[in-house]
This record gives C-alpha cells, sequence and structure tokens, in this order.
C-alpha cells in the first residue's frame, strides 16, 4: 500500500508526528510525496470543517481511502461531533486524543507522544521558574501573559521559547531552538506551562515530563484522561485574573519533583511505537 501523510502546514508539531509515522511505517507499507499516487491519505485535522471534507471527497473520487487525524475539535468553527460525522465516517479510522466513541465507531483512541531519546532528564540547575512555548497568535489561547505575570509576583525569572510581541524583562526569549535546545530548557525549569484554552493535545507536556519537569495544565476531561497524576492541573476559570492567581500560588510553593517512576509512567502512556503501530495497524485492516 501507499501511503501519503505529509504535514500540510497545520502546526510544527504536526511534523513531529509525521517523523513519528514514518519511523514506524509497516513494512510492505511505501511512502509516496505526491497525493495522487496514494492508496491511503492521513488527513491532519485541525481546521476548517469545509476544506477538509472537500479533501476527503476528491481523495474518494481518486479511488484512494483516508484516515484522520484529529488534532482540534473545541477551538474549530464546527465545534459540535456531530458537524463532523461525515468526513469521520468516511475515514478509514479516526485518531484522537478525544473520546468520540459514542459519535463514531472506527475511533482510535489514544494520545500523541514524545521521543524519550531526545528528550530525557539532564543535570541542570533549576534557574527558570517556568517555561513557555509556542508564537505570538497563540498568546491568549495558550496563556503567556498569565503565566508570565504569576512568575513576576512570585518573583522568578521565566523562558520562553518562539516569538512573542511584547518585550519582558523577566522573560529569556530564544526565537528558535533544536531538539537538544528544548531538551535543555526544560530540564533548566521548574514547571512548563503546557496550558491551553479550547483544545490541543499539548505535546509540549510530555517533552517536559520525560525531562522531569512538571508541566502544568488545566483541570478539563481532555487533559485529565491522559495526564492525571503526571501534572499539575489548576482551573480553567472564567477570567485571565484566575489562573494568575492559581499559577502565583503554585509558583510561590514548592515544587513537587517528577520521579522516576512518572518518567517510566510517562514513557509508557505516551510511546510513540505503541500508539503509532496501533494507528497503523487500525489504516491497514
Amino acid at each position: 500500500m501507499k501511503v501519503y501523510f505529509a504535514n500540510p502546514g497545520t502546526a510544527l508539531s504536526v511534523d513531529r508526528v509525521v517523523k513519528a509515522l514514518r519511523g514506524f511505517l509497516p513494512i510492505g507499507t511505501i511512502k509516496v510525496d505526491n497525493i495522487e499516487e496514494a492508496d491511503l491519505v492521513v488527513l491532519h485535522v485541525a481546521g476548517r470543517h469545509d476544506n477538509q471534507l472537500r479533501q476527503a471527497e476528491k481523495i474518494k473520487q481518486a479511488g484512494a481511502q483516508y484516515a484522520v487525524i484529529q488534532y482540534a475539535l473545541k477551538s474549530t468553527r464546527n465545534p459540535d461531533p456531530k458537524e463532523w460525522l461525515t468526513l469521520w465516517n468516511g475515514a478509514k479510522v479516526v485518531w484522537s486524543y478525544y473520546d468520540l466513541s459514542r459519535y463514531i465507531k472506527n475511533l482510535y483512541h489514544a494520545p500523541l507522544g514524545a521521543d524519550p531519546t531526545f528528550f530525557y532528564p539532564q543535570e541542570a540547575k533549576k534557574d527558570y521558574l517556568v517555561g513557555t512555548l509556542g508564537i505570538e497568535n497563540c498568546y491568549q489561547t495558550e496563556c503567556f501573559g498569565e503565566v508570565h505575570l504569576a512568575a513576576y509576583l512570585a518573583g522568578g525569572k521565566v523562558v520562553h521559547v518562539g516569538k512573542l510581541a511584547n518585550e519582558n524583562p523577566i522573560v529569556d526569549v530564544h526565537l528558535t531552538v533544536d531538539d537538544d535546545e528544548l531538551c535543555a530548557i526544560y530540564n533548566r525549569c521548574k514547571w512548563f506551562s503546557a496550558l491551553r484554552r479550547k483544545d490541543g493535545f499539548e505535546m509540549t507536556a510530555v517533552e517536559a515530563l520525560l525531562c522531569g519537569t512538571r508541566p502544568i495544565m488545566f483541570g478539563t476531561e481532555n487533559y485529565r484522561q491522559w495526564f492525571d497524576g503526571l501534572a499539575e492541573f489548576i482551573p480553567e476559570g472564567r477570567t485571565p485574573a484566575e489562573a494568575v492567581h492559581s499559577l502565583t500560588k503554585i509558583f510561590k510553593g514548592k515544587p513537587s519533583p517528577v520521579t522516576d517512576d512518572e518518567i517510566k509512567e510517562a514513557k509508557k502512556r505516551f510511546d510513540w511505537y505503541t500508539n503509532i503501530t496501533g494507528f497503523w495497524e487500525r489504516c491497514l485492516t
């Protein structure tokens, strides 16, 4: 079988998924770079429902099949799962960290992952109170302002990976880093923010855990089902001030070190090999 699964430019984090899909490609399966040559197309879905449905229809008309990896739902223009049923039911399989079993039978319910060969604990001074990661247009959805203000109120220093719209004297900014540099940054943080309003799996949380740094997340169901017992949760709240209050309380307290057993559990829970091979098996049966 010939498969196409290139990143359509949805997000840089999708590159990590594509890399894992390529790394654990089943024997006898061929990756193609031209979508028209594919027997199966993997759709990376995070945006508009209508665009994805049109692409799926073209794939079907060409005599091929498609599979869906659903990265976002609540933050799309169509947050109601029922509006996605035509796309999902036409797919060979739908991979989502959301439990969509009440809506579809072809669900592959599994988390995303991280590679422990790139992200691992190092001997490092924890000189940053907290770290954040993302681009400036995610400033509100990923709560950079709330995290940075809470760190200031707690008297701590922040490191941020990516571009920020405004300079902040307590924030060290790294515009671009490779995985080795990112691993070192995770290790230098007492906490790492994986806050995101609405939805998104937050692979950052997994990478931080593997480095021995506790992620902070909103305590919503879609995060608790995968990170319960591993992350520090705060209420999402109705206003930014509520998040600042919760974060300041955490930052003024003593961080709980990630134990070896917790890192072992994270490796098991978010193992790329297990999750990717499970997806490919569903695609190819």
